[in-house]
């Protein structure tokens, strides 16, 4: 593909004597006429890989100023910049120019990912080309990126292609980290949402505060006047409201129990157990009947159809009725099966204490019986928030089976002791697939099991190792499906 940047003038200021033939981060993946930029700011690594870079056969260089280059023996330039990463995401940008017409991206603790996939299938039911790109991949395009949002060479590489593939619109997940390490910025925002805020990473941003300026640059510095900003008020509690005023977007949609754009007035359940929202929006009274058991799924619903509107061919009142329509996410409260008619078990992504809180209230109105629990917690992650996850099984679940939950390089042992509770409804079963055999075993008519902490995954890390393992398919196996 022929590099447009060259017409650039930030590119022509680098002084680089060839075309640009491409964009790496990765000193291990660079080839001949590729901008390397060094994102290591540790000497001795960042020395390493960019020697690696040179010796593979870089163009140039793009390095921080305390970079100390005089033992580099190379004539390409190394240019050195204030924000490596700052500069990546702008060349990224010009590299891959093209993006669909629509791109609307969501943040938030808990829901992005339900919030995105509801997003676009609401599109694609009403028969508009779109894609997501998140926890899940890219809907779209094989992508072998691990990160919920992609750096900036594959995130406007991925929107690229799906522009030049004819896709109208995308939905992107903006985690804090990154948008913290400027990921999303120069992508050309139609809009955005914010679906959720409470304790999470805090192991990255050290305090709530980080943590929330982290997730609200992505409404006060990268949205255009002109954009549209949707915020669940339900999902943030009042005392971080004040961000609201800095919002950039002249359409803000707030979503609410009251004195919002759309106010959730109450909700039933139908025979089926379903969730059926009575909502005002706009000042019309309506019910939209959802496929969802819990409540927070129908919300994340009602966010998607406020989303879906940035998109105006189709009005904001049909998206939200066409909630009906959608389908449940990759263990997201995903049923998997029955162990009789009324024992149902479901796997859930919750690894935080208000994702695991919701989970378990929702199920709780639909368990006649016993609500069993398989839970762990991840390791090098945020340790603080294992206490609160511990008391949040203790009150909300009947019967709880603490194991295994990608222990990386902690001693998988003492997660699981931070966790337990000695009382008789607790027990311990490192290993997850027993801990889910035992549950499935101890399930009973009426009752019901949700096994917590890795939903859509289908693996296990310890230390540097992973192992093949999904939840979905261990039940399947132990129930012989």
């Amino acid at each position: 593909m022929k590099n447009q940047l060259i017409k650039n003038k930030r590119i022509n200021s680098y002084g680089l004597s060839q075309e640009v033939m491409g964009i790496s981060i990765d000193s291990r993946e660079v080839n001949k006429g590729d901008l390397f930029f060094s994102l290591e700011q540790r000497k001795i690594k960042a020395l390493s890989h960019i020697n690696q870079a040179i010796d593979k056969g870089a163009l140039g260089i793009i390095s921080y100023k305390n970079f100390d280059n005089n033992s580099i023996d190379t004539k390409i330039p190394i240019i050195k910049v204030d924000s490596v990463r700052k500069e990546l995401s702008i060349i990224s940008s010009e590299f891959y120019p093209n993006q669909p017409r629509i791109v609307a991206a969501i943040t938030g603790t808990n829901g992005k990912t339900s919030v995105a996939k509801f997003t676009e299938q609401i599109w694609k039911n009403n028969g508009i080309a779109s894609a997501s790109i998140g926890t899940l991949g890219n809907s779209r395009f094989f992508s072998d990126s691990s990160l919920t949002t992609p750096d900036p060479v594959s995130l406007h590489k991925q929107l690229n292609d799906l522009s030049m593939s004819d896709y109208d619109n995308v939905i992107i997940e903006a985690s804090s980290h990154g948008l913290d390490q400027h990921r999303i910025d120069n992508v050309r925002l139609s809009g955005a949402a914010f679906t959720s805020f409470s304790r999470d990473h805090l192991d990255y941003h050290k305090n709530m505060k980080q943590y929330l300026n982290a997730k609200k640059r992505l409404f006060t510095s990268l949205l255009e006047k002109d954009s549209t900003a949707v915020v669940n008020l339900i999902g943030i509690n009042r005392r971080y409201h004040g961000f609201i005023n800095d919002i950039c977007s002249r359409n803000l949609i707030t979503i609410g129990t009251s004195n919002a754009t759309i106010n959730l007035l109450g909700f039933s359940r139908s025979s089926n157990k379903k969730i059926n929202l009575k909502i005002s929006a706009n000042g019309q009274l309506v019910v939209i009947k959802t496929p969802f058991i819990a409540l927070f799924q129908a919300i994340n619903a009602t966010i998607a159809g406020c989303v879906a509107s940035m998109d105006s061919r189709i009005s904001l009142m049909d998206y939200l009725m066409s909630i009906t329509l959608l389908k449940d996410i990759s263990g997201r409260l995903e049923f998997v099966a029955s162990k009789y008619t009324d024992a149902n078990i479901y796997v859930d992504y919750a690894h935080t204490p208000s994702a695991m809180k919701a989970v378990l209230e929702s199920l709780r109105p639909v368990t006649k019986n016993k609500l069993i629990l398989v839970f762990g917690a991840g390791g090098n992650r945020d340790k603080g928030k294992r206490n609160f996850m511990r008391d949040i099984a203790k009150n909300y679940a009947d019967f709880i089976i603490v194991t295994d939950d990608n222990p990386r390089f902690e001693d998988p042992k003492k997660i699981r002791s931070q966790l337990m509770v000695n009382t008789n409804n607790f027990i311990e079963i490192p290993d997850r697939y027993d801990a889910i055999k035992y549950a499935i075993d101890k399930l009973e008519s009426g009752d019901n099991l949700i096994i917590c902490g890795k939903g859509h995954e289908e693996y296990m890390i310890y230390q540097d190792s992973k192992i093949s393992f999904s939840d979905q398919l261990a039940v399947k196996s132990i129930l012989d499906l």
